[in-house]
């Protein structure tokens, strides 16, 4: 998880200030915004309209597009 504006210019681990990045965009992008270190979100952060593991919940099943990402 990547912080938009970083703790260090007092960035907030809130849903519209944080979005995935790999290991090496972190880095590079490191205590910078998006703009300082030159980069472009792929997407705009926002708090999501549901959580996801209520579908775990109410359906008792997961999306098949995370069977990749959990141990068997």
């Amino acid at each position: 998880i990547d912080h938009v504006i970083p703790r260090s210019q007092g960035g907030t681990t809130v849903w519209d200030n944080v979005v995935i990045a790999c290991g090496c965009c972190n880095r590079k992008k490191g205590g910078r915004t998006p703009d300082e270190a030159r980069m472009k979100l792929n997407t705009k952060p926002e708090v999501p309209e549901w959580l996801p593991i209520l579908n775990v919940r109410l359906h008792r099943s997961l999306p098949d597009s995370w069977l990749t990402f959990l141990p068997t």
